[in-house]
């Protein structure tokens, strides 16, 4: 009687907490963290995004830390969504997405000089921690070594036809205390099926074919 009685308390105990589950599973949609593209107001306000399969979703307005108005912005964002047509934003932040320029167009200046010297432009290293095409994008999930001093300025380089590669211009005084986890986006140019990009590590060039 004891042994029944141990038994069916078990098979009740794993009923409920197998309902409770199923609860938390209807009540809170997982949250999910990608890259977006992300639709601003004269305000400065997200009132829709696009996710990188094509969905668009209005949103309720959410401030976005930028300076440009009445754009589209590349962000990185966490929101839950129910699967249909309902999309909630958590939090967004911008993140650095330009076109790439020719090799041409980059100079340095030494002494007063301009150089258009490709081997001169400032490739300062970084962790390299995934890369993968959505959306009309190239992405990149970065580390950055840093203690926080300065900020540090990027640029996508068009080294040749099809091969491209990062810019990184380092702040003097800046060490490598921790990893700073940075996501970039370069939009990949219309009618190019396949591109190549190369970003040089603390181990040397990181070069990829997509």
């Amino acid at each position: 009687m004891k042994r029944l009685l141990t038994d069916i308390l078990c098979v009740v105990f794993m009923l409920f907490v197998a309902a409770c589950s199923n609860d938390d599973d209807n009540d809170y949609p997982p949250i999910v963290t990608d890259l977006l593209v992300a639709s601003v107001d004269a305000n400065g306000r997200v009132v829709s995004v696009r996710l990188d399969d094509g969905t668009t979703y209005n949103v309720a307005a959410q401030q976005v830390e930028s300076e440009k108005k009445d754009t589209t912005l590349r962000c990185l964002a966490t929101y839950t969504h129910d699967g249909n047509t309902g999309l909630k934003l958590n939090s967004i932040r911008t993140i650095y997405s330009d076109t790439p320029y020719p090799v041409s167009s980059f100079y340095m200046v030494v002494n007063g000089v301009a150089y258009h010297d490709a081997s001169l432009l400032p490739r300062s290293p970084m962790k390299v921690i995934s890369m993968w095409k959505s959306g009309g994008y190239l992405n990149m999930h970065l580390g950055l070594m840093t203690t926080g001093y300065g900020n540090h300025q990027y640029a996508f380089c068009e080294d040749s036809v099809g091969h491209y590669s990062l810019l990184h211009q380092r702040p003097m005084g800046d060490g490598g205390s921790y990893t700073e986890h940075v996501y970039m986006s370069m939009p990949l140019p219309e009618g190019q099926e396949e591109v190549t990009f190369t970003v040089k590590t603390y181990d040397g060039d990181y070069t990829r074919t997509f």
